[in-house]
């Protein structure tokens, strides 16, 4: 195994560990920039609207 697959292989396990360990946070992290991005929206379609 060459150097870059081993570093590929470390980046993929510490990233799916992550994933594994903080999959909570991070789908509470998605879903408050889902959800500010739709307000934001809306609020943007409101004013062009009010205009």
């Amino acid at each position: 195994m060459s150097p870059n697959e081993f570093v590929a292989t470390v980046v993929v396990l510490a990233s799916a560990v992550l994933l594994i360990s903080f999959w909570k946070q991070i789908l509470f992290i998605l879903l408050f920039g889902v959800v500010t991005v739709f307000c934001f929206g809306l609020y943007n379609v409101a004013t062009a609207m009010g205009h």
